[in-house]
């Protein structure tokens, strides 16, 4: 066992992350930090680039947070800030997400002797040879785990092993008035068809494309109306947009919304037009509502909806993503199977609990396991 954990003390967990933002994998952290707390694992969470509403979720669930604030670009002196207060903390393991917290956080664990794990969310990211020499270096330095198989298949090109923790989300129960408040925050009647999206205002979700599917769908369909909840650097842009293609009045720009639930009980169908995606988020929610889903075929979003669990469309295809939004809008009773199947696999293959027990059992694991010597020669960059 390390110099700092003892079979009678909890197991300290410090999650490196790079914003307080939120978004799906700072919602994941938060999720997962506080069901290990439930399951005896001490957790902290650690942002270096931007404060946000996360860290008062985190502090309401009763887990510590830091920020150490540096601003965009490179900040080698990071890591010592890290190892110090890895080292005073008595931090038993610091758990990275994604390649910027790897770079400075997996240094910091070797010098302060923690042991390591890395979450990878997404592999999107490696586009540049210096970020594949990072994803190439992460087994070596740390356990490495995926939140997809598609993930995971695309590491075989690194040294090293990684295994498989798919997200999770809360399971809701049933309340009928959460979709009376929903359509009345949205504005829609009993009859309104109304198409949600929960992203990012950012480049890669393409709400630009999403916009021209839903001009298409408007058409065909007068009931139609888009909820957008989100922000981000297209926001103003995309409300230029909708306003242009004549849509403001069917259109919902909803910002950051506290209450999520609310939303997504409020949806007839849940929509993600992403060009690159890992495991969103949002779709679990969305189908843990029993709302139907219709999304890209991106990442790992073709094996979360496999077997009839939602409706696969290409990306950067509009026309396509209108037909079949069309499509469900004119009949219920398959929207309502999709919905249906959708809710049995995330029950079963997706909850907080499963994905906590999944991270808290590697955590005892790996606490019990002599730590090892790190040979920063053996990652190689394929």
């Amino acid at each position: 066992m390390s110099p700092q954990h003892t079979s009678r003390q909890p197991i300290r967990v410090a999650h490196l992350i790079q914003y307080f933002a939120v978004g799906g994998l700072e919602r994941m952290v938060e999720r997962l930090a506080a069901a290990s707390k439930r399951r005896g694992v001490d957790s902290v969470v650690i942002a270096y680039l931007g404060d946000g509403p996360v860290r008062a979720a985190l502090e309401a669930a009763g887990v510590q947070t830091v920020l150490m604030s540096q601003g965009e670009g490179l900040h080698p002196a990071l890591t010592w800030q890290l190892t110090s207060f890895l080292r005073r903390e008595r931090i038993d393991i610091l758990h990275t997400h994604h390649l910027g917290p790897v770079l400075y956080g997996a240094p910091a664990a070797v010098l302060a002797r923690c042991r390591r794990v890395h979450t990878e969310h997404s592999h999107e990211l490696y586009d540049r040879p210096r970020r594949r020499l990072v994803g190439a270096m992460m087994s070596p330095l740390a356990d490495v785990v995926a939140v997809t198989p598609e993930i995971s298949e695309f590491r075989r090109r690194f040294p090293g092993e990684c295994r498989v923790i798919r997200n999770g989300v809360p399971l809701p129960d049933p309340d009928p008035q959460l979709r009376e408040r929903g359509r009345a925050l949205l504005g829609a009647t009993d009859e309104s068809f109304v198409v949600g999206c929960a992203a990012r205002l950012s480049e890669e979700k393409d709400h630009a494309g999403l916009l021209d599917a839903f001009a298409e769908l408007a058409v065909r369909e007068p009931r139609a109306i888009l909820a957008c909840a989100g922000d981000g650097p297209l926001a103003e842009p995309l409300r230029a947009r909708s306003a242009a293609a004549g849509l403001e009045d069917r259109v919902r720009w909803l910002g950051t919304l506290d209450d999520m639930p609310t939303f997504y009980a409020a949806l007839d169908v849940c929509v993600l037009n992403s060009t690159r995606e890992g495991l969103p988020l949002s779709l679990l929610e969305a189908m843990a509502f029993g709302v139907p889903i219709v999304a890209t075929d991106v990442g790992g979003v073709g094996e979360l909806l496999e077997g009839d669990a939602g409706v696969l469309v290409p990306p950067s295809q509009p026309s396509v993503l209108a037909t079949e939004l069309a499509s469900l809008a004119n009949d219920p009773t398959r929207a309502q199977t999709v919905g249906r199947r959708g809710e049995t696999k995330v029950r079963a293959e997706y909850s907080v609990d499963r994905m906590a027990d999944d991270y808290v059992a590697l955590y005892r694991s790996l606490v019990r396991r002599r730590l090892p010597r790190v040979g920063m020669e053996s990652a190689q960059c394929v």
